[in-house]
């Protein structure tokens, strides 16, 4: 199998895949031939190759483990090399612009977009972990064109190196991560953003402070990529906050803390995993 990008996701996976009984033969492809080295030194790729060498078309089954546009740009250059029946799935994130890409290069029958919801804010090869994928949910999307037996064989291949495997539609997927996980690491950068402008550096804070800004650590190659192709819920999801946070500061311009603590209590619960606020607005809109 060809592991394309040895960060994070695809340097824990070919750590992980060098933990099985009978591993297959690893192929790594990074643009960094010294991340290459350090992990054929290390014995975790039976072989290295730059981008666009095509050591990708020997294997049985390619994982992009590389950004969005990246992966999209493989598909682009490298599909045609690919052989017949070589299977591909990702950990891009994203499951709609890599099928509509496969889509376009005739891959789409054997494309499997696959999101392991696992990762780290640390990134690069130093920081993978052969565990990183246990018991991780790893949502998958396929275009109805692929049979029954490659949607198998690449859950198979997901629930070999750990992870719990849901099916779900590949636009429903976006929409929904748009929410979960863009939209957190978006406030978690504005507020290290803010607190950077107000003279206020990471040691200052406290358990909290770095709990809530732990993301803005992330990879900035890997979000910007995402964001260039994410969904309008995002979007939405910035204007709720926006709202929310005006409110609040109106509240307390105003000095209302009936109201916020209101608002504690509602977020309060939702946290604990009580009603929600739609919930209890849906409760009380009842006659």
């Amino acid at each position: 199998m060809a592991v394309v990008g040895l960060g994070l996701m695809g340097g824990s996976l070919i750590h992980r895949l060098r933990t099985l009984p009978d591993p297959p033969r690893i192929l790594g492809v990074d643009p960094d031939s010294v991340t290459g080295l350090r992990a054929r030194s290390l014995g975790l790729v039976d072989a290295f190759g730059l981008p666009g060498e095509g050591l990708a078309g020997e294997a049985e089954l390619v994982v992009l483990a590389c950004p969005v546009k990246a992966a999209i740009r493989f598909l682009g250059e490298e599909g045609p090399g690919l052989g017949p029946d070589t299977l591909i799935t990702d950990v891009t994130g994203l499951n709609s612009p890599i099928l509509w890409k496969a889509q376009q290069m005739g891959l789409v029958d054997r494309t499997v977009t696959g999101h392991p919801l696992c990762g780290s804010e640390a990134s690069g090869l130093a920081a993978a972990r052969a565990d990183l994928y246990d018991g991780a949910r790893v949502w998958l999307s396929a275009d109805p064109a692929a049979p029954e037996s490659v949607r198998t064989a690449v859950a198979a291949f997901w629930t070999r190196v750990g992870g719990k495997i849901e099916w779900i539609d590949d636009a429903e997927h976006d929409r929904t991560v748009a929410w979960i996980s863009h939209l957190p690491q978006i406030v978690s950068s504005a507020l290290a953003g803010a607190l950077d402008s107000a003279g206020y550096r990471p040691a200052d804070l406290g358990p909290g402070g770095r709990d809530m800004t732990r993301l803005a650590g992330s990879s900035p190659e890997m979000w910007s990529d995402l964001l260039e192709y994410s969904v309008p819920s995002t979007g939405v999801g910035l204007s709720s906050i926006s709202r929310a946070l005006a409110v609040v500061a109106d509240l307390l311009a105003r000095r209302e803390m009936d109201h916020i603590k209101e608002f504690l209590e509602l977020t309060h619960a939702w946290a604990h995993g009580e009603d929600s606020l739609a919930d209890r607005a849906e409760a009380e809109s009842r006659p």
